[in-house]
């Protein structure tokens, strides 16, 4: 599974573990990965994020910084 991960830069006030806020989508191929990643990185986000793909064997694919 190819998988495209979102991180934020600042915490979220509603989470008082002290870590930073990341979510992530699973897809079947990379063409899919690449669809998440450009819709996920196309949008403005008010937090600093790096969004970060992956390959089926864990290697960092691209990594894009908003």
């Amino acid at each position: 599974m190819w998988e495209v991960r979102t991180q934020f830069s600042k915490q979220n006030a509603e989470m008082p573990s002290g870590q930073l806020e990341w979510n992530s989508v699973l897809v079947d191929t990379q063409a899919e990965a690449d669809t998440a990643l450009r819709t996920r990185t196309a949008r403005r986000w008010t937090v600093r994020t790096v969004h970060t793909m992956f390959d089926p064997q864990g290697r960092v694919v691209r990594v894009k910084f908003n």
